[in-house]
């Protein structure tokens, strides 16, 4: 297992040659909606198998192979960010990796008091999913990660756990007192 900061992980992610699968662990604000919500700001922690490197609208039309269905599916242009490179995008000062779900090995709600919630007791609470126009059974869903929510991700046979970078403090010059 090795630390890393993220600005190592861009260097390592960008070395990355394909598509490339790996394990991703996240922890993400789990948006419930205010509305009679008792919880309060819950956590999401997120185990996932992924894909880095994908080729989004290339992996709908091979599902659709696979559902014989026709293969003309177009994806559209990304709705927000900037893509720097094929598995990275940057959105208002944040950088984002954009992922392929395989599988979910897992989700754990913790709220404000470090409580583990179920999903039952948050299902009331999640947002409603955007319906699909890939016309698939099985569909391919992207996922984008702030790397700052990203706490392990493990690929090529390495463990990377990630250190949050803080910014150095700045330097303030002490006030003057008034005579």
């Amino acid at each position: 297992m090795k630390a890393i900061t993220q600005t190592a992980l861009i260097e390592t992610l960008n070395d990355i040659k394909g598509a490339t699968f790996a394990t991703i662990i996240t922890e993400t604000d789990a948006r419930l909606k205010k509305t009679g919500n008792p919880f309060g700001p819950v956590r999401k922690v997120s185990r996932v198998n992924v894909c880095l490197g994908f080729q989004y609208e290339a992996a709908v039309n091979r599902q659709r192979a696979r559902e014989d269905s026709a293969t003309d599916f177009e994806a559209r242009p990304r709705q927000w960010g900037e893509r720097t490179t094929p598995m990275l995008v940057e959105h208002k000062g944040r950088t984002y990796l954009e992922t392929k779900v395989q599988k979910s090995l897992g989700v754990t709600y913790i709220d404000s008091d470090g409580k583990e919630l179920s999903r039952e007791e948050v299902a009331p609470f999640l947002p409603a999913r955007s319906k699909s126009r890939q016309e698939v059974a099985d569909e391919i869903i992207v996922r984008d990660y702030a790397l700052d929510s990203i706490r392990s991700l493990a690929f090529g046979g390495e463990e990377y756990v990630m250190l949050q970078e803080v910014a150095a403090p700045a330097i303030v010059a002490p006030a003057k007192a008034k005579a």
